[in-house]
C-alpha cells in the first residue's frame, strides 16, 4: 500500500508540469484569442495598417522612403491615397520608420484585405510571444522553466498593448528570446540567426551583434553578419530598385535625433527628463542631459560586461542587462516595446528561484511587474492626477521598472566577478 502510494505521487510529481503547461496555455490562447477578436471588431491595428500601407506602397513600384518629388504633393497625401485604395482610415505615419524588412514579411499579406490580413498578422504575433516564453523556459534549467515564463506573459500587459497596435515587438521577442535558446545550448546558428532577425525589425538590437563579438563567439557573429547581408539584399528584389539607398539617406531624420518625446509611453531615458523637466529647462538642455545619461549608461554596461573575453558564465545576465540598457538609451520606447523585458524578468526571476539573488528582489520584481502593467491600463488617468510633480512621476513608472531590473542585473555580474576573484586569490 505504501509503495502504491509513493508510485502516485511520484507519478504525480512527474505529470504536474505537464498539466500546469497545458493549463497555462489554455489561458494564454484564450486571452489572446479574445483580445483579437476585440481587435478585429475595433479595426484599428495604427501600427499593422502603417505596414500595410508601406508593402502597398512598394507594391505599385512607390519607394515609400521617399518623399514625392512633386510639391504639389505632400508624403502625407501619397499615403493617404494608398491608404484610401485600400480603404484604411487608421494608421499611425508617415514617415516610416522601420527597416525594410517588416514591408517585405507584410508584402505578402497585402494580397489580402487589411482587415483580414491585420487578423492573420495578430494571430501570429501572439504564436510568437508563446513560443518566445518556450524558448526561455527551454533554455533555462528550471524544471518549471516553462511555466514560469508562461505565468509571466499571462499576467504582462505589454503584449497585450502590442497587439492593441498591430506592433512588430513579439517578432522581435521572438527573434531575441531564439538567440537566448541559442546561447544557452551552445547553438551558435540559433543564436546568430536569432539576433540577426531582431536587428532585421528594429535597428536597435544590432548592439547585441556587438555583444556576440565581444565575447568571442567568432561563428555566431558570422552567421548573423551573413543572414544581415542576405535579407537586406532581397530588399531591392521585393521592394524595388534603391530601397536601401533610400532608407541608408534618410536614417539621420528618421531617428529623430535631437528631438524630445515626452509622451506618457515613451519609458526610455528621453521620455522620462522630457517630462519631468518641461518647463523648468529648453529642449535642447534636456537633450543634453538625455544624451549624457545615455553615455553613461552605456558605459556602465560596458564596465559590467568588462573585459573582453569568451562567452563565460555570466552571459545571460549580460544579454538581459544589454536589453534594459537599449530599452533606457533609445530616444523613444514605447510602451509596447516593454515586452523585451520579458527576458530580464524571466532571468531575474529565475536568479531568485536557485537562490543567486537575493530573495527579497522577488517582491521588488512583482511590485515593478504590477505598476508597468498599471502605467498600460491607465496611463491616461495618470496624466490626470492633480499635481504637476506626481503626475509626471507617475507616468514614468515603467521607466523605474526598467532601471531596476539593469541595477539588479548589473549588482548581480559584479558580484559574480568578485566572487570568481576571490576564489582565483583563494587558490
Amino acid at each position: 500500500m505504501t509503495m502504491d502510494l509513493r508510485m502516485k505521487w511520484l507519478q504525480w510529481l512527474k505529470d504536474e508540469p505537464r498539466r500546469l503547461t497545458r493549463l497555462l496555455l489554455m489561458g494564454l490562447v484564450t486571452l489572446y484569442a479574445g483580445w483579437i477578436g476585440y481587435q478585429f471588431v475595433r479595426n484599428k491595428l495604427y501600427d499593422f495598417n502603417l505596414h500595410y500601407i508601406a508593402a502597398a506602397g512598394f507594391r505599385q513600384g512607390l519607394n515609400m522612403y521617399v518623399a514625392p518629388r512633386d510639391p504639389a504633393t505632400s508624403e502625407a497625401q501619397l499615403w493617404a491615397e494608398v491608404a484610401g485604395q485600400h480603404s484604411i482610415e487608421h494608421y499611425d505615419g508617415p514617415p516610416y520608420l522601420y527597416p525594410p524588412f517588416t514591408a517585405q514579411v507584410v508584402l505578402p499579406l497585402t494580397l489580402l484585405p487589411p482587415r483580414v490580413a491585420g487578423t492573420i498578422w495578430l494571430m501570429l504575433t501572439g504564436a510568437a510571444f508563446v513560443l518566445s516564453a518556450w524558448l526561455l523556459g527551454r533554455s533555462s534549467s528550471l524544471r518549471y522553466g516553462a511555466p514560469l515564463a508562461y505565468v509571466l506573459l499571462l499576467a504582462f500587459v505589454p503584449p497585450l498593448a502590442t497587439l492593441h497596435a498591430g506592433q512588430v515587438n513579439g517578432f522581435v521577442l521572438l527573434s531575441l528570446s531564439l538567440a537566448v535558446y541559442g546561447l544557452s545550448r551552445r547553438d551558435w546558428i540559433r543564436a546568430g540567426v536569432g539576433v540577426a532577425l531582431a536587428a532585421l525589425f528594429k535597428l536597435i538590437p544590432l548592439a547585441l551583434l556587438l555583444y556576440l563579438v565581444w565575447r568571442q563567439r567568432w561563428k555566431a557573429t558570422i552567421i548573423a553578419v551573413v543572414v544581415l547581408l542576405v535579407v537586406l539584399l532581397t530588399a531591392p528584389l521585393t521592394l524595388g530598385p534603391g530601397t536601401l539607398h533610400s532608407y541608408g539617406r534618410r536614417f539621420p531624420p528618421l531617428g529623430r535625433l535631437g528631438i524630445i518625446f515626452d509622451m506618457p509611453p515613451n519609458q526610455s531615458l528621453n521620455g522620462f527628463y522630457g517630462r519631468l523637466l518641461a518647463g523648468l529647462a529648453t529642449a535642447e538642455s534636456i537633450y543634453r542631459i538625455y544624451l549624457a545619461s545615455a553615455v553613461l549608461l552605456v558605459l556602465g554596461t560596458v564596465a559590467c560586461c568588462w573585459p573582453l573575453a569568451p562567452l563565460g558564465s555570466s552571459w545571460r545576465l549580460e544579454f538581459a542587462l544589454i536589453i534594459c540598457a537599449l530599452q533606457l538609451m533609445a530616444p523613444f520606447a514605447w510602451y509596447h516595446q516593454l515586452v523585451l523585458l520579458l527576458i530580464p524578468l524571466f532571468t531575474l526571476v529565475t536568479e531568485v528561484v536557485v537562490r543567486r539573488a537575493p530573495r527579497w528582489w522577488l517582491a521588488s520584481l512583482t511590485l515593478g511587474f504590477l505598476v508597468t502593467d498599471l502605467h498600460g491600463l491607465a496611463w491616461h488617468q495618470l496624466a490626470a492626477c492633480p499635481g504637476w510633480l506626481m503626475s509626471r512621476l507617475l507616468l514614468s513608472m515603467p521607466f523605474y521598472t526598467t532601471v531596476m531590473l539593469w541595477g539588479m542585473l548589473a549588482w548581480l555580474i559584479i558580484q559574480g566577478k568578485r566572487s570568481g576573484a576571490a576564489q582565483g586569490s583563494a587558490a
